[in-house]
């Protein structure tokens, strides 16, 4: 804000004391500029600028003025730097302003900030030298009111940052086994060597007992092979009888399997059996597997039989060249193709899991019955931020606690705004996870709940270097620098927010910033703010309007706005004063 005022009847005194000529009657213009008229914090410093012109014939040539601008509020003042207007026969520092033709002057002062300031007015005093002599003081000559601390209403909604649970809703459990075959057979022996293997065995045991469990089946993969020495016709159509025939053998063993569990259980074999999706497909031949086990085997000349083998073109004459290799190399034909003459065996089953209603009631009941990721997983289930952070904290027993609960449980502590508790906590997490992104977010979170927006700024970038999105926090930082333009950048593509129209508004664009202050969720600070454009915009009408919706819902607003000088103009009017009492 800009604005010329009178003041100027201090030099229009000097003139008088000063100016000795047939001209001492011209006069001083009473005018002068300060910028801005009600002086605004701006990332915790104040800037203003004095200004304005002598006119010609006004100023002794030997005269010295020194100016004390100060600031005053309540029973303190702070003391700004001097500034010096001299005639042209005088040395020092200062702004020469001819005798003459007279001069003009600018005079800019940056002073930091303190809460205490924000009902303060900026003074002068001055005093009137000539070859050294005093000839008159002048003190407690008003310039302007202040100060303006709207950079300080923003809304503490920086983004915090959960830590996932690891619970999944949804598990399947997977267990394989591998059935075997003879050369160019699909029947299923079990008294083959490779069936017959401990490995083998040991599977099919595994599988059996897995599926004894009576869980639900996703699915039964079954995926078949043949070695790729035969006819290519051949082998693709015996993989798919392979595949067919363990697709029956498992048939008639859940069959089997579902009549003894049910004798064990003691219930009717209707109520343990499943409608089961099978999966069988025949691949062909195993051209993959070949090269692989033959580059893994012992072979003295394997990189000979592999370069062979790639050299050919031809998958015929591949198939040739491994029949005829076969007769010269016998591992090929007793270790290598034998175990591609396969199926591979997959079933697939949920795993058992509590349902949400029952996790959350445990949490609240008998925590210690859950495990680690279901009390976390309990914690997401409840809108409750108390209920929340109770849940967070039963998992510090939690045997297999580690650096989530911590820094879970501080982010729903500065939901309730326990900033001691949060500290605490976050200096647990972080011992159990140092250099962590979402546990320096959150500490910068903290540092901005306590304004100490300088630390919070270091936490967000180290965030930010650990992978995290910070734009919004580092948004909100920079408003509180006074770097609006850069807090916009941050805010990019955020519509609807208090701190966006809050950036919008101090960087001079008022029309966004009502924009999104109409469409924020409605809360004290965003109606103070409507009432703020209000006053800004010379609408009496929406100050009186929004300040009452804010004092409705806060009482603290009207004790700010008391002495907001953004409503200055508004301390005499019946109606604003109605308001605050």
């Amino acid at each position: 804000m800009k604005k010329t005022r009178r003041f100027f009847q201090l030099l229009s005194l000097v003139a008088v004391v000063l100016f000795i000529s047939s001209c001492a009657t011209t006069k001083l213009p009473d005018t002068y500029t300060v910028d801005p008229e009600v002086l605004e914090a701006k990332g915790e410093n104040v800037t203003f600028t004095v200004s304005g012109t002598v006119p010609e014939k006004t100023f002794h040539k030997k005269a010295v003025v020194e100016f004390t601008p100060f600031i005053k509020y309540g029973e303190e003042t702070k003391e700004l730097t001097k500034f010096v207007l001299r005639g042209e026969k005088t040395e020092g520092e200062g702004t020469v302003i001819n005798s003459k033709t007279g001069g003009s002057f600018s005079y800019t002062e940056t002073f930091p900030y303190t809460e205490e300031m924000r009902a303060a007015e900026l003074y002068v005093n001055a005093t009137v030298t000539k070859k050294g002599k005093v000839l008159s003081e002048y003190n407690d000559i008003k310039l302007a009111d202040g100060i303006i601390e709207t950079f300080k209403n923003i809304v503490h909604d920086e983004e915090l940052i959960y830590a996932p649970s690891g619970y999944e809703k949804v598990t399947v459990i997977s267990e394989m086994a591998t059935v075997y075959f003879k050369v160019n057979m699909a029947n299923i022996n079990m008294n083959l060597p490779l069936n017959k293997s401990d490995e083998a065995k040991a599977e099919m045991q595994n599988l059996h007992e897995f599926m004894m469990k009576g869980w639900v089946i996703k699915d039964i993969n079954i995926d078949a092979w043949a070695s790729p020495e035969g006819e290519i016709n051949f082998n693709e159509n015996l993989a798919d009888d392979r595949s067919e025939s363990v697709h029956k053998y498992m048939e008639k063993h859940v069959k089997k399997m579902n009549k003894k569990m049910a004798k064990e259980m003691g219930v009717d074999i209707s109520e343990i059996e499943q409608e089961i999706n099978y999966l069988a497909k025949g691949h062909g031949e195993d051209w993959d597997g070949f090269m692989a086990s033959v580059r893994n085997s012992n072979l003295e000349d394997k990189s000979m039989i592999l370069n062979v083998i790639n050299a050919q073109p031809d998958v015929n004459k591949r198939e040739e060249e491994i029949r005829n290799m076969t007769m010269i190399y016998k591992e090929i034909e007793d270790d290598i193709l034998p175990p591609l003459r396969r199926a591979d065996l997959v079933v697939n089953c949920f795993e058992p899991k509590r349902t949400d209603e029952e996790i959350a009631k445990l949490a609240v009941t008998s925590p210690d019955s859950l495990n680690y990721k279901e009390i976390l997983h309990a914690a997401t289930l409840t809108e409750d931020p108390e209920v929340r952070y109770t849940i967070y904290k039963s998992a510090f027993t939690n045997p297999d606690r580690d650096w989530k609960a911590y820094n879970n449980a501080a982010a729903e502590a500065l939901v309730l705004r326990k900033k001691d508790e949060a500290t605490n906590l976050l200096v647990q997490a972080e011992k159990l996870s140092a250099k962590n992104g979402k546990i320096e977010n959150n500490m910068g979170v903290l540092a901005c709940h306590n304004e100490d927006y300088k630390a919070a700024e270091q936490h967000f970038l180290n965030a930010m270097s650990y992978g995290e999105d910070e734009n919004y926090n580092l948004g909100i930082v920079a408003i509180q620098k006074g770097d609006y333009t850069k807090a916009l950048n941050y805010f990019k593509g955020i519509d609807c927010n208090h701190n966006v129209a809050l950036a919008q508004m101090l960087s001079g664009n008022m029309n966004d910033g009502l924009k999104n202050l109409k469409c924020a969720p409605e809360g004290p600070k965003t109606n103070y703010m409507l009432a703020v454009y209000g006053a800004r915009t010379n609408d009496d009408a929406m100050v009186f309007e929004y300040l009452g919706k804010a004092f409705a819902k806060c009482k603290h607003q009207k004790e700010k706005a008391k002495t907001d000088r953004e409503f200055l103009k508004y301390f005499d009017n019946p109606e604003f004063k109605a308001l605050v009492e």
